[in-house]
């Protein structure tokens, strides 16, 4: 089952759509093979349930007052900070906060620029692709042109330095909509993040070089029982929240 840590009709509307997914992957498992490979209606019941559990959690975010943000953002940043995988970071990815209903960044950013260590943030390149360039500081941040998300993003035409290759990337903050404790993430939907993910891993292993520490940050209310992936997802390294 899933459960999101919200209201009584949430955890139904959850319960549901799990009783869903686990109904079709017994009989995905169980049955014999036919036309039609019986990895297509379970992989239909992941996108369902992925679907309605954006739109839980997401409502749930939308209740928090700016100063219960506020708050639970600082509280994730100081955790966070104190991770050893941060501590021990010479570069890291941050993702830069929508304006509304997203755990808010400035304080990780704010804090590793206060450290001396580099920092790159995303930059969309298209409706499923991204890049991660290299920001220099709050100030350089607050020149960045505003997406279509009024997310701040740095140019492409700048000469910055991208993630990808920089050997001393050690650790990637990543977002996401919802997360559990096995350190699975649920995403906005378009993919960004995993295709992300599958090209720095592929870079890196050409020299290599394993895969940066993966950290999910998320606020309380968006920790569920368990989060529905499929083969494209990566599983994260570990989850910091304020819960």
């Amino acid at each position: 089952k899933i459960v999101v840590r919200a209201s009584a009709s949430w955890h139904l509307a959850c319960r549901v759509w799990a009783c869903l997914f686990f109904a079709v992957a017994i009989v995905s498992h169980s049955s014999q093979p036919r036309d039609r490979p019986s990895s297509v209606p379970m992989a239909s019941s992941v996108k369902q349930v992925k679907q309605q559990l954006r739109k839980i959690v997401r409502a749930s975010l939308r209740k928090l007052s700016p100063e219960a943000l506020t708050k639970g953002s600082a509280e994730v940043a100081k955790r966070l900070c104190e991770t050893k995988a941060y501590r021990e970071s010479r570069a890291l990815c941050v993702f830069i906060s929508m304006p509304q209903a997203e755990i808010q960044t400035k304080v990780i950013l704010e804090k590793a620029f206060k450290d001396g260590k580099r920092c790159f943030v995303p930059r969309c390149t298209s409706k499923t692709d991204m890049v991660m360039l290299e920001a220099k500081s709050m100030e350089d941040i607050s020149t960045f042109p505003l997406s279509h998300w009024k997310i701040p993003e740095p140019k492409m035409d700048e000469g910055r330095a991208s993630a990808i290759d920089c050997k001393e990337i050690d650790l990637i903050v990543v977002p996401g909509v919802a997360f559990d404790n096995k350190n699975r993430r649920l995403g906005q939907g378009a993919g960004y993040y995993d295709r992300y993910f599958s090209k720095m891993k592929e870079s890196r292993a050409k020299v290599g070089l394993d895969m940066p520490t993966l950290i999910g940050i998320g606020l309380s209310c968006q920790l569920v029982d368990e989060v529905p992936v499929d083969e494209y997802d990566f599983v994260l390294d570990e989850i910091v929240s304020n819960a």
